[in-house]
């Protein structure tokens, strides 16, 4: 069809729902890093039929800003993005950033089928000990 674009990957999110109470409609580059997030953030286990989909990163959140800590981060980030067929990790790089009280990771991903580089920035908060 001249002049249409059709999407590879087509989905919604509902993850600003609660502040606009619309779902949004995703497609190509903005649906797989919404996955990729939702991979990330999800608990290993919280997920039915899917004992082993997920990380441990949202239980890193009351450990030491340390090096282990940073370490674990960049394993778990590894695993997701291996995990995914449509992206391939290119560069990941992931610091302890006291000043934020947490952990900033940077991944250069290859789109595969999008057949595009793009960076997914993500800041992991700590919490602040009482």
């Amino acid at each position: 069809m001249a002049g249409s674009t059709l999407s590879l990957y087509r989905g919604f999110s509902t993850s600003k729902y609660l502040t606009t109470k619309h779902s949004f409609t995703l497609s190509d580059l903005s649906l797989v890093k919404r996955d990729l997030l939702n991979h990330i953030y999800t608990r290993v286990g919280e997920r039915v039929m899917m004992p082993n989909y997920g990380t441990t990163i949202p239980d890193l959140i009351f450990e030491p800003l340390d090096d282990i800590t940073v370490a674990e981060v960049k394993q778990q980030l590894t695993n997701v993005f291996n995990y995914d067929p449509r992206v391939s990790l290119v560069e990941l790089n992931v610091f302890a950033v006291p000043q934020l009280n947490g952990i900033v990771a940077s991944a250069v991903l290859q789109y595969v089928e999008l057949n595009m580089t793009d960076r997914l920035d993500l800041h992991i908060e700590f919490s602040t000990p009482t």
